[in-house]
């Protein structure tokens, strides 16, 4: 696998065919979120951050995976606010209007403060997130 590191929290890691069986996971699981999958972004996210001195902070993370040429993918892991909040705008696409305009908020809110404040404002968010999935 190739790393590249793109900023502070963000690295691409480049995958090959061979790379993904040696994983033992299929471009499959990676669509299709299976518990391989899964396994395969985490593992390479830990692998990503050790390669490229990454101190990630599992706070406003994102994935973007796109495929390339000669059947490779591209990994880019960013725990950067700006991917976060462009990731949260993709998102208002399959929002109901009940969700739409709190999120407009959370997103706005986002834009106009500092990092460390942006940080702490995802984190609760997260927490909140996470507890309504438990909660349902």
């Amino acid at each position: 696998m190739e790393y590249r590191k793109q900023g502070e929290l963000k690295v691409t890691c480049i995958a090959s065919k061979e790379d993904l069986e040696f994983f033992g996971v299929t471009l499959d699981d990676l669509l299709d979120r299976t518990q391989q999958g899964y396994h395969f972004i985490k593992k390479v996210k830990e692998l990503a951050g050790m390669n490229q001195k990454v101190n990630w902070t599992n706070i406003a993370y994102t994935l973007q995976i796109s495929m390339l040429e000669e059947d490779k993918i591209s990994l880019t892991y960013s725990e950067q606010i700006p991917d976060y909040i462009e990731s949260l705008k993709h998102s208002m696409v399959m929002a109901d209007n009940e969700t739409r305009g709190p999120l407009q908020e959370f997103i706005e809110a986002l834009e106009k403060t500092d990092e460390e404040n942006a940080r702490k404002l995802v984190a609760r968010f997260e927490k909140n997130v996470r507890q309504t999935k438990e909660e349902s």
